[in-house]
């Protein structure tokens, strides 16, 4: 047996800490829980000294005990300024949400009201920025204000799901119920987001370091030999010629070859940015071989998950479409999505309106019907967003697969061609002294 100390709460919201002996830190939280307690904080102590510190108010540490030896009283760090809060890295994201989301519904469940809830997370919460938005909307509770109302104050933070599916809790009084579905909603989207960005890493290192190593040889290796070619009067072949050539334009125009790839990347965000470019650049991205499903697969799984998370919560049909429409990266998918708003207010069936679009595959519009039917509409959209995340592992496993092999064949012919082309100089030379 060890010895933990914990900080725990009841129903009533009050904090209480102490200590007691367990096998380890479940059996710590189990033995509050008998008492009618939620444990917010366990540690492990030797003595007087604290070992380890856990915080499970949602099975497991959500989030960690703030941190205050660089922060002043107001949250922010006080030798940086204000508007450091405001970057994107200091702002809350999906898993942070999604502990949110968790924390506060298993404390609502317990029977501790809102604006208790909301004073015990702030103590959780590490990131400065995402505790005085917590104490912002404590306040905006503590003043009568509905807790959607207060979330829908800070859309920097809170997206439309999260206020659209918190509305509909609040309204049908399940507020605890709709919190752990989207905190389940959450933690889908953060491990698909993820499982994108690990499978993305490789195939990029390996890019970078393919150019890279071409670039260092164009520019910095080759004009080594070129010196001494040059110096013993050697007629060059005509490919170690154009390597030598392109080797020396690298290095004389390179700040223009630096301007006209910055001039493409602003025209293109340029061209991104206003409606009828994206709207052409939507349809060609989709009629591309391979990179058009991949991403026709992420935008129908996220349309799929987010609109089957919020009729699950009881919000309606047509108004979970206008906020599933927030979501959807491709316009063309997003009009089309506003086309079913439109045709389902007229009275229409969802099923036969996406059966008229190709875009949307023949198995799921069987499978909305049998939803439809069956009236489990939201388990049969929660379905297809599981199917279409499998295949797009599927899809982009094979894809980098095969992504691997091909980037190495060509790093290896470009290089065996500069290699190439400086043994056919040094056999000329050969010939000379010859």
């Amino acid at each position: 047996m060890r010895k933990f100390s914990y900080k725990a709460t009841n129903a009533g919201g009050d904090i209480s800490s102490g200590s007691l002996p367990a096998l380890d830190e479940r059996q710590a939280a189990a033995l509050l829980q008998r008492q009618g307690l939620i444990p917010l904080q366990i540690a492990l102590m030797d003595g007087d000294t604290v070992k380890n510190a856990v915080s499970p108010v949602a099975k497991g540490a959500s989030y960690k005990p703030k941190r205050k030896s660089l922060f002043a009283s107001t949250g922010q760090l006080s030798f940086f300024p204000g508007w450091l809060d405001k970057m994107p890295w200091r702002r809350p994201g999906v898993k942070e949400l999604a502990g949110f989301a968790e924390d506060l519904g298993l404390l609502l469940k317990a029977g501790v009201p809102l604006n208790r809830a909301l004073v015990i997370l702030v103590e959780l919460i590490e990131k400065p920025l995402f505790s005085r938005v917590m104490e912002n909307l404590r306040e905006q509770v503590k003043e009568g204000s509905t807790f959607w109302e207060a979330l829908r104050s800070h859309p920097q933070i809170f997206p439309p799901v999260f206020v659209g599916m918190v509305r509909a809790g609040e309204s049908g009084g399940i507020i605890d119920t709709v919190l752990g579905r989207l905190a389940l909603y959450l933690n889908g989207i953060r491990e698909l987001k993820e499982f994108l960005v690990g499978a993305m890493i490789y195939p990029l290192v390996l890019t970078m370091t393919t150019g890279a190593s071409i670039i260092l040889l164009l520019a910095f290796v080759l004009p080594k030999f070129a010196a001494i070619f040059s110096d013993m009067g050697v007629a060059l072949p005509t490919a170690t010629r154009v390597m030598l050539n392109c080797g020396d334009f690298m290095r004389a125009w390179w700040w223009a070859l630096g301007l006209g790839l910055g001039g493409l990347i602003f025209a293109w965000r340029r061209l991104y940015r206003h409606p009828q470019g994206r709207l052409l650049v939507d349809r060609l991205v989709l009629r591309l071989p391979g990179l058009g499903g991949i991403l026709v697969k992420m935008d129908l799984a996220r349309f799929f998950r987010t609109l089957g998370a919020m009729l699950s919560s009881g919000v309606p049909i047509l108004e979970a479409l206008q906020v599933v429409s927030g979501v959807i990266s491709n316009r063309i998918l997003e009009q089309k999505v506003a086309h079913l708003q439109e045709e389902l207010r007229q009275g229409a069936v969802m099923s036969q309106v996406l059966a008229q679009d190709p875009l949307f595959p023949s198995l799921a519009v069987h499978m909305i019907g049998v939803g439809e039917e069956t009236g489990h509409l939201d388990e049969m959209l929660d379905k297809l967003a599981e199917m279409y995340d499998r295949e797009l592992k599927v899809t982009i496993k094979a894809l980098t697969s095969l992504f691997e092999p091909l980037v190495i064949l060509f790093m290896g012919l470009v290089i065996g061609a500069i290699v190439v082309s400086m043994l056919m100089a040094i056999f000329s030379v050969n010939e000379l002294g010859g």
